[in-house]
């Protein structure tokens, strides 16, 4: 068992966050487009078309794209597709590949198509915005609008009341604590705590909730522990003792969505069985072994409360995100603490875990 933690995962947040809230998207980063099109006019998914115009299709890469079939106000045409593609990696076809899918829109539905980008890379310095060529006075070019999110003011983000000024604080936070679960864990639940300060609705809240876990996601230990603290900290926000949250329904209900779109993977059945009997043989291991560490957990963390006092959540986050060959030699160092102050002292021994790959 090791303080790895599991892959964000990008995708499938932004994909679920446009298709919940794909007006707030508009209407931050692309204010023009939100004001031209007519709200009252029910907007219309068309994401899975994409696929079958998808010119990587083959090459089985995953990406957030969505399509959008939208009306415009001035009803000149009435209506329109909204093409948004989110790249979190740098992609020397991309650009080519913007044009690829705005032509075979066209080509395919004679209708005019806005193509849209978000850039979730970290390189400042990538920064396409058109796709064309000139060849002896016959040019063609595709000019589309891109924001990149690595070059947003951070402070200023955390001051809107709009879900895709937070995914996009909860996506540079998932970048930045790659190998760091304390600090990520501790990132968490401050975003968590924000959500309530910055007064969203408890439909919202849902949502960003199952953001926070797409991106900041914790070994299961970790993120167990995080579940109480944020019930802790929905309590103090809200003053109320009936939670708003639920954890395990949000996971019910995500847990039936996953289950539907793999359903209707055909590919899936094929070795199904003897995945299943495999998955729950690693299963079965990994779960005792999780077990093992959970319970030396809590036994440390009940340890030296009994002999320092209440300990603060910085700490036992930190206490929390060691690993168990660490958290054994604690468990035997901690019969000699007198005082906080040793509990510093022997921690401060250990490496750096930022120093983590």
């Amino acid at each position: 068992m090791t303080n790895l933690l599991p892959t964000a995962d990008f995708d499938g947040a932004w994909k679920y966050a446009l298709e919940q809230c794909f007006p707030d998207f508009l209407a931050l980063f692309f204010p023009d487009a939100y004001q031209a099109i007519d709200w009252n006019v029910p907007i219309s998914f068309r994401s899975t078309e994409l696929q079958q115009i998808d010119p990587d299709r083959q090459s089985g890469k995953q990406r957030a794209d969505t399509l959008v079939l939208v009306q415009r106000t001035d009803g000149q045409p009435a209506r329109i597709f909204v093409h948004v593609e989110v790249q979190s990696q740098r992609d020397g076809n991309f650009a080519a590949r913007m044009f690829r899918y705005h032509a075979r829109l066209f080509d395919r539905d004679q209708m005019p198509v806005v193509s849209l980008a978000i850039l979730g890379d970290e390189d400042r310095d990538w920064l396409p915005t058109q796709f064309g060529y000139a060849i002896w006075g016959c040019s063609l070019a595709l000019h589309f609008p891109m924001v990149k999110l690595c070059t947003l003011d951070a402070a200023s983000l955390a001051t809107l009341r709009n879900p895709f000024a937070t995914l996009t604080l909860i996506h540079r936070d998932a970048q930045e604590t790659r190998g760091r679960p304390e600090e990520r864990m501790r990132r968490k639940l401050a975003r968590f705590r924000a959500l309530f300060r910055l007064g969203y609705r408890p439909e919202e809240l849902r949502t960003l909730i199952r953001l926070l876990d797409h991106l900041l996601r914790l070994t299961p230990g970790l993120q167990e522990m995080a579940r109480a603290t944020m019930r802790q900290i929905e309590r103090e926000e809200t003053g109320m003792e009936t939670l708003i949250t639920s954890f395990e329904e949000l996971a019910r209900e995500e847990g039936v969505q996953e289950g539907l779109a793999k359903g209707r993977q055909e590919g899936l059945a094929k070795g199904r069985q003897e995945g299943l009997a495999k998955g729950r043989q690693e299963g079965l291991v990994e779960g005792q072994q999780e077990g093992q560490l959970q319970e030396r957990r809590g036994m440390v963390l009940r340890q030296l409360t009994h002999k320092l006092g209440a300990l603060d959540e910085a700490l036992r986050v930190r206490i929390a995100a060691l690993d168990p060959e660490t958290l054994l030699r604690l468990s035997d160092a901690l019969l000699d603490f007198v005082t906080r102050a040793d509990l510093d002292a022997w921690l401060a021994t250990l490496p750096d875990p930022r120093g983590a790959a």
